[in-house]
């Protein structure tokens, strides 16, 4: 059974380390991170990881500031920007116990990657709605690698680096299902990111002007008020 808490700190910025991530050189599917940076008033001085969700956008975490490009800031800890791609990953819903690696860029700028399993487990954050519910696994993050993909073993993306929660944040009382555990690391899952998805395709649409009747011969046209 999923386990759930009203609310947890993380340290949402990932400004440490919950262990030691690998580094890599290269990975036909790991490769389809990349890294994105802060625009103005602080150009190129952030920088986060992203990953393609389709053929014209990318997500990254929402909590690395003044991206540029975006076109919508989830409820929850994402957000999507204008990005084009020809090669595109598959996502998928995640399997609880299955094996995932958290793939991003640590503060140089190196490719690195975490080895973990899925827990059960589901968390909320502090400092975000509580209407979003974050996935977990154990394996370890650095600082840089937020909004990166983590990959189940089948290539497939099953959500995007978030946080981690310090062993110290963690109520053993409240929370034995990781109490436990050696580090706790925390994703979006891609079910959280497709809602967030359907919402701004609902809102674009929404907004969106009614488009002006094509002209007939002979008279004038005149759009309808939205």
């Amino acid at each position: 059974m999923k386990t759930t808490v009203p609310c947890l700190a993380a340290m949402m910025l990932l400004s440490g380390c919950n262990g030691m991530p690998t580094a890599y050189v290269s990975d036909p599917v790991y490769d389809q991170a990349f890294v994105v940076t802060s625009g103005a008033p602080l150009p190129m001085l952030l920088m986060a990881t992203a990953i393609q969700w389709n053929e014209d956008y990318a997500v990254t975490a929402k909590h690395t500031p003044f991206l540029r490009n975006v076109v919508h800031e989830g409820l929850g800890d994402v957000v999507f920007f204008k990005h084009k791609a020809t090669q595109v990953p598959l996502w998928r819903q995640y399997v609880p116990g299955e094996s995932v690696t958290a793939v991003g860029f640590n503060s140089l700028m190196m490719p690195v990657q975490g080895k973990g399993h899925t827990l059960q487990s589901l968390v909320r954050l502090e400092g975000t709605p509580g209407s979003v519910f974050y996935s977990v696994h154990d394996g370890p993050m650095v600082k840089g690698m937020s909004g990166g993909p983590v990959f189940a073993d089948d290539g497939k993306v099953v959500g995007i680096n978030v946080a981690f929660i310090a062993k110290d944040g963690i109520d053993a009382r409240n929370r034995p299902d990781l109490a436990d555990k050696e580090r706790v690391s925390v994703f979006m899952s891609f079910s959280e990111i497709d809602k967030e998805w359907r919402r701004f395709q609902y809102l674009a649409h929404k907004t969106r002007p009614n488009a002006a009747p094509a002209a007939i011969k002979g008279y004038v046209a005149v759009a309808a008020k939205p």
